[in-house]
């Protein structure tokens, strides 16, 4: 029945809205093309909100002592830790749902997944509230910490609505978000530093930050999303199911971050928190590769939920050319760190954290590995295989304690970092042996592509600090020339061809 003349339109209910025509979910979800302008988007952002990122770190550890900044690093690596409760591994799981052709049922998904989502947000703020008390850390932690959390409360509904808008690959507007979050954050930070240079007041900038980006994204769903509206009804049903189904992701994402962050925390109660400072620079570094390698591992994630189970040979494919893409991002990361590590550090951070420079190329080295951990963590619940995962997730984090256990005693936070670079190659090794054994699709892995990126990267990366070392060439062109090569061996030895992933538009 339609509206007669002067008569205004009937308004459909959110849960009954329709995608475009032509455009069911599971198309738009398996359109490499938008997977491809959704990664690009992404991964900008990304490098921009790192960059800016990098920049207020720089800003708080200058205008703090080198003990304040350890004890402002160890706060956010405790908040990060808290993911373990906060993300469950549920996000990976409903994706197939949201990408469902019934739109009555992607909306009742979309919303009671927000909502579980930020109740996790607040049972994590008490647990890293109730962790700092417990333990007895000083007061300004304590009060630090009762601040900086409010991130997580924000931050855990904001990520589960990042999930709606990649289920459709809208993550433009997710980047557009973050990235006013992270300059608003930056700003502050630099008045902070201008006019209050305390450790309490630098954590408010992170809070205000996660809180832009949510509002922005709140909005967008509403104004943006094809065939996704949240409706008003909260299904606490479908909890259950949800984080049953998460439960051995959970797990193993749980045990992941843990993997991850424990040698800070074993750094806190080991050593001091100057030691922690020290080290926490070259996780500014590593960071900004993990930022980028989700950049590409989320839009890819899409293609694999979309192309299992009936495509077997378009998973492979997506598979092969993600791993490609992560290799050789992490090879140029490598080869272009190695040799500008000291001259970088001292340059943004000061002299006095110069003596962090080993503990950074070893972190950084580490988060190469940890590229194909994030491509394996995704790959997994993509063919609903990620029962598997945290078995191999527990043994590399004994593995990690053990290390620390032994290393830091004696060579303190650069015993932390050999602990962490050799889990995480030992971690890559066993989880991609259980892909091959829990996915029943034969080379996911370019494993001698991958292995001659390794080879050149190291070749590349030790020219350039025998250069650095041993001649009056300066850094920057060390680190140029080294990423040249690095660029230059893998064309010369074609370790890269194949590479789908960059064509816009290619299937």
């Amino acid at each position: 029945m339609t509206a007669g003349a002067g008569e205004p339109a009937p308004i459909e209910p959110p849960s009954s809205r329709r995608p475009p025509p032509g455009r069911a979910p599971k198309e738009i979800a398996a359109d490499t093309g938008a997977a491809t302008r959704a990664g690009t988007a992404i991964l900008v952002s990304r490098l921009v909100i790192a960059a800016m990122g990098w920049v207020g770190s720089v800003i708080v550890a200058r205008s703090l002592s080198v003990d304040q900044w350890g004890e402002f690093s160890f706060v956010f690596v405790l908040l990060g830790l808290l993911s373990v409760v906060t993300d469950l591994g549920v996000g990976r799981v409903v994706l197939a749902t949201l990408i469902d052709n019934d739109p009555d049922e992607t909306a009742s998904t979309a919303a009671s997944f927000v909502a579980l989502r930020t109740v996790l947000g607040v049972v994590g703020y008490l647990l890293a509230v109730g962790y700092v008390w417990v333990q007895g850390y000083p007061a300004e932690v304590l009060q630090a910490t009762a601040i900086a959390g409010l991130v997580v409360v924000l931050a855990t509904p904001g990520h589960a609505l990042s999930v709606l808008f990649q289920s459709r690959h809208r993550l433009t507007y997710v980047a557009v978000a973050e990235s006013l979050g992270q300059a608003a954050q930056l700003a502050l930070t630099i008045m902070a530093a201008i006019l209050a240079p305390y450790l309490l007041i630098f954590v408010i900038p992170a809070v205000v930050n996660e809180l832009l980006a949510l509002a922005v994204k709140v909005r967008g769903v509403h104004r943006v999303m094809p065939g996704i509206a949240l409706t008003r009804r909260i299904e606490v049903r479908r909890w259950r199911a949800m984080v049953r189904e998460a439960l051995p992701l959970a797990l193993g994402f749980g045990l992941t971050i843990a993997l991850d962050k424990v040698d800070v925390l074993l750094l806190g109660v080991m050593d001091t928190f100057d030691s922690v400072g020290l080290y926490s620079i070259g996780y500014k570094f590593s960071d900004m590769m993990d930022t980028v390698s989700m950049a590409v591992v989320i839009p890819a994630s899409t293609l694999l939920v979309a192309a299992w189970p009936d495509e077997p040979k378009v998973f492979r494919r997506r598979s092969r050319d993600a791993a490609i893409v992560l290799g050789l991002f992490g090879a140029v990361a490598v080869a272009a760190f190695v040799p500008s590590a000291g001259p970088l550090i001292r340059l943004l951070y000061g002299e006095r954290f110069g003596p962090a420079t080993l503990a950074a190329q070893l972190l950084v080295i580490a988060a190469s590995a940890t590229t194909l951990v994030i491509l394996g963590l995704f790959l997994l619940p993509a063919a609903g295989k990620q029962r598997w995962y945290p078995g191999v997730a527990l043994v590399c984090l004994a593995l990690n304690v053990g290390l620390n256990l032994v290393l830091i005693p004696r060579m303190s936070y650069e015993g932390a970092a050999v602990a962490t670079v050799s889990t995480m190659f030992v971690m890559v090794v066993l989880l991609w042996f259980v892909v091959g054994r829990a996915v029943p699709i034969r080379g996911l892995l370019p494993v001698w592509q991958l292995l001659g990126l390794a080879v050149a990267t190291a070749l590349a990366a030790s020219v350039g600090q025998l250069m650095v070392m041993h001649t009056p060439v300066p850094w920057p062109v060390a680190t140029v020339s080294a990423v040249v090569l690095v660029l230059a061996l893998s064309q010369l030895l074609r370790l890269t061809d194949g590479i789908r992933l960059l064509h816009l538009g290619r299937g």
